[in-house]
């Protein structure tokens, strides 16, 4: 399975907005536009295995995986800040779109970049 550079963005975006301090968000719960369950399912196991999510993960014997993500670590809120601005995502996608894949760390040091770029071009650098 490919893990999609969009659905990541918006389920760290939606679990920043939706998830409190003490609560759990059971990922097949979650509904996102244009992602199927198993989309969603299969990018939050990366994101955990990223460092990026903290959550409760069974696998049942049916092979049914659950998911219980209660927070964001620091490392995902990191890469958050780096492709949060839909300019800096749309310009950082388009970037790396000339290469069949990319980490999500080249995509968050792109994103670094691109930030850093645009800053520099406000303060006329």
């Amino acid at each position: 399975m490919k893990l999609n550079q969009d659905c990541i963005r918006d389920l760290l975006l939606y679990l920043e907005e939706n998830l409190t301090l003490n609560n759990h968000l059971s990922v097949e719960n979650i509904s996102l536009k244009d992602y199927s369950s198993e989309e969603l399912l299969y990018t939050a196991d990366k994101l955990y295995e990223a460092g990026f999510i903290n959550c409760f993960k069974r696998i049942y014997a049916t092979d049914e995986l659950l998911i219980l993500i209660s927070s964001i670590t620091y490392s995902g809120h990191q890469f958050l800040d780096n492709i949060r601005d839909e300019k800096v995502f749309v310009k950082t996608k388009s970037i790396l779109s000339t290469f069949k894949s990319v980490s999500i760390e080249i995509i968050s040091e792109t994103a670094s970049k691109v930030i850093t770029n645009m800053i520099n071009q406000q303060l006329g650098l």
